[in-house]
C-alpha cells in the first residue's frame, strides 16, 4: 500500500561533497613527474642507441613505448608479490569466498603466509583482503566452505 503524500515520512537530506585526496601533495608532484620523465628519456635514449648500433629496425615513434613491459612487470610485482606469471591468475579468474563472521578462520596482517600454505599456496589461493579469500579452483573453494562454515 502506497502512503499518500501527506503521510510520507520526511527525510532530511544532507549533501556531502567528497573528493579524492591523493597521497602526493602539490609540492611533490612536479619533482616526481620530472624524475619519471628523466627515467623515461634515459630509457628511450639507451634503446635508440642500441637500435642504431645494431639493425635500426625499431621506428623512432615506437622506441619510447618499449618501457611498457617493464612497467607492467613492476605493477604485477607490486600487486601479486611475484614476477612469476603463474601467480597472476587472480587477475583473470577465481572463486571468491567471504570469511565467516565467527573467528574460526581469521587473517591477520601477520599470518597471510600461514593461511596460504594451509590452503595450497600461491598457485591455489590468493588473499584479496582480510575478509575475502580467492581460490583458483572451484573444488578448493567448496572444500574451504565445507570446512569453515
Amino acid at each position: 500500500m502506497k502512503l499518500s503524500h501527506k503521510n510520507q515520512p520526511k527525510f532530511i537530506m544532507y549533501r556531502t561533497y567528497s573528493h579524492h585526496d591523493p597521497d602526493i601533495d602539490d609540492g611533490e608532484f612536479w619533482p616526481i613527474m620530472g624524475a619519471l620523465a628523466m627515467i623515461w628519456g634515459v630509457w628511450t635514449g639507451v634503446i635508440h642507441l642500441i637500435d642504431w648500433l645494431t639493425f635500426d629496425a625499431i621506428p623512432w615513434y615506437i622506441e619510447p613505448w618499449t618501457i611498457t613491459p617493464l612497467i607492467f612487470l613492476m605493477i604485477m610485482n607490486e600487486k601479486f608479490d611475484s614476477l612469476n606469471p603463474m601467480h597472476w591468475w587472480p587477475m583473470i579468474w577465481g572463486y571468491k569466498m567471504k570469511l565467516p563472521e565467527h573467528d574460526r578462520i581469521t587473517i591477520r596482517p601477520t599470518d597471510p603466509d600461514r593461511i596460504m600454505q594451509e590452503h595450497g599456496g600461491r598457485m591455489n589461493v590468493y588473499i584479496v583482503d582480510y575478509d575475502t579469500i580467492k581460490f583458483r579452483r572451484k573444488k578448493d573453494a567448496v572444500l574451504f566452505g565445507l570446512r569453515t562454515f
